[in-house]
């Protein structure tokens, strides 16, 4: 028995939670059902599990170069309040979690996708959901969440977790998915991520500002400019210039603090190219490790579960429209420090701060669905607008939990925030 939890919690802990290791699975699994070759199926393997490694480095060199220069400008600027990131949300909620011995979330989150498949399986929406870190984070954020609101403990918590951890992974995605019919056509694949009804919103609100065919990777830029269709080159350009402002904003006296022996104005360029390195890294693992997961993909398609959509993670979808993320994410940065400037200007009681993962991913992503309905016009404005709502949304929900800590992608913002609102009504005004 001791042996067999050995290797449950092996695959739970060290499996599960690493997403090169979790997307190499699925591959496995998807090459086996459909008999191939071994060389091929440990080729695709590999190649999955590489370019989701390669994703991850591009990830951590987006987050390292953006964390550094938003915590410059905050400081400048004076700005205190809820925390927005992701990871630190975590584990401030797993710590309360292990107060009522409910921080095993490794264990909600495994029976949640186990619950997704059957419903992929047995109903008529085939949303298999297989953002692995992403689940991860969901199972922590709504056992908390369900805790705080309604009071419930031990396997009450549990079975509740679990079920609506599924439901969400498993619905949501799918009417997302009709909505994206514009940029992915008839491909099988969907967003698996907290943003799923922000992207609906994004791809209804762009079409307020502008039309389709107006695509952001259409602009026709005269002379010289036209070199900003490469992503490389207006990565490079635009971050680099907008960082070199910030860092003269922020001044030499706090930048250097930071920068160490770096000249304090290279530092701020140094951050603004490393975006741009951090983006062909990651569009390079996402072409790797998609090019794998499709034609494994059908394996569950045509044999496990017919007709089957994978829902994935959010910057497989930059490569559609690479300019228009990059313009979602710089709109999305204006509409969040908006945001916060709207919160200081009407008093709010909590103040929401802009994180990275939610700013970049997020506007990325969110930019890329607006272009597919209203080109790069509805790209800037829904994303401008989107940025508001996340990060006066992240204070509201902050303020019904009564805690400092909130992730700060668009769902938590909307759908979350509307339920845990409902809840209080229903269960009353409570703290833990």
């Amino acid at each position: 028995m001791e042996a067999i939890k050995s290797v449950f919690n092996f695959f739970v802990t060290q499996i599960f939670q690493t997403p090169a290791y979790f997307m190499g699975l699925v591959v496995l699994l998807g090459c086996l059902l459909q008999k191939k070759e071994g060389k091929v199926v440990v080729s695709s393997v590999i190649k999955a599990v590489v370019g989701m490694m390669i994703l991850n480095v591009g990830s951590g060199q987006l987050k390292n170069s953006s964390q550094a220069i938003i915590e410059l400008f905050t400081a400048k600027m004076g700005i205190q309040g809820v925390s927005t990131d992701m990871w630190t949300a975590i584990y401030a909620m797993l710590d309360e979690l292990a107060t009522i011995n409910m921080n095993n979330i490794a264990t909600v989150m495994l029976t949640a996708w186990v619950i997704n498949l059957l419903l992929a399986k047995f109903t008529p929406i085939k949303t298999i959901f297989l953002t692995g870190h992403v689940a991860y984070m969901d199972s922590c954020y709504l056992t908390f969440i369900i805790w705080r609101v309604t009071g419930l403990t031990g396997v009450a918590l549990f079975i509740t977790a679990a079920c609506v951890c599924a439901l969400y992974w498993w619905f949501m995605p799918h009417l997302l998915r009709k909505f994206l019919v514009p940029l992915l056509g008839e491909s099988p694949l969907t967003l698996g991520h907290n943003l799923c009804l922000g992207g609906i919103l994004a791809t209804q609100i762009s079409k307020l500002f502008g039309k389709p065919e107006d695509s952001s990777e259409k602009l026709n830029l005269p002379g010289w400019l036209s070199i900003f269709k490469d992503s490389v080159i207006s990565y490079s350009v635009i971050m680099g210039v907008i960082y070199m402002i910030i860092i003269l904003i922020c001044g030499k006296e706090l930048v250097s603090a930071k920068a160490g022996s770096t000249n304090w104005i290279l530092y701020g360029l140094n951050q603004g190219l490393n975006m741009a390195v951090g983006v062909y890294i990651l569009l390079s693992g996402v072409r790797m490790f998609l090019g794998e997961l499709i034609p494994a993909f059908k394996g569950f398609s045509d044999k496990l579960v017919p007709g089957a959509i994978a829902a994935v993670d959010s910057p497989v979808f930059w490569s559609y429209a690479p300019t228009a993320a990059m313009l979602g994410f710089l709109a999305q940065v204006v509409g969040q420090f908006v945001g916060v400037a709207l919160l200081l200007l009407f008093k709010s009681p909590v103040v929401a701060i802009p994180s990275v993962i939610p700013l970049f991913f997020g506007g990325c992503t969110l930019g890329v669905f607006a272009n597919s309905t209203g080109g790069w016009k509805g790209t800037i404005g829904a994303s401008f607008i989107m940025g508001i709502i996340v990060i006066c949304g992240s204070a509201g929900l902050a303020s019904l939990l009564n805690f400092n800590y909130v992730p700060g992608h668009s769902d938590w913002s909307t759908l979350w925030l509307a339920l845990v609102f409902i809840g209080r009504m229903i269960f009353g005004y409570r703290t833990a």
